[in-house]
């Protein structure tokens, strides 16, 4: 089992990169490296753009319908009360709504810029 703060270490060390290493697949990483099993195994790959990832996200019905797609392929169950570990879509207020993993200072997501830190709001969160 991978402990939180060294997935989140590796990742930081990661490029952004659309296909392989955005919020998304940031979020599915952490519960493949936790659970065994990849929820956004059918997407790794399949697009390199910010287009090509909105395309995704609009076929599968948005961000929120595509999180939940994704967390009930992998086992996940909806919590309104998340801890350390757990994973959630979130709003930045900058960037919008972001898949992002809970940790104890706050929600971690993964952008161009980095991973960034934050107490963004829930829309919706799984536990792993």
């Amino acid at each position: 089992m991978t402990d939180l703060a060294a997935y989140l270490r590796r990742a930081a060390g990661e490029p952004f990169a659309w296909g392989s290493a955005d919020c998304a697949l940031f979020m599915s990483g952490w519960v493949l490296a936790r659970r065994g099993v990849d929820p956004a195994a059918s997407l790794r790959g399949r697009y390199r753009c910010h287009l090509g990832a909105a395309r995704h996200i609009r076929r599968l019905g948005g961000m929120e319908a595509m999180g939940r797609r994704l967390a009930l392929g992998a086992g996940l169950s909806v919590t309104t009360d998340p801890q350390p570990g757990d994973i959630g879509l979130v709003r930045d207020p900058a960037a919008g709504p972001l898949f992002a993993i809970r940790t104890a200072l706050g929600w971690a997501a993964k952008g161009p810029t980095g991973i960034a830190l934050g107490a963004f709001p829930v829309i919706v969160a799984w536990s792993v």
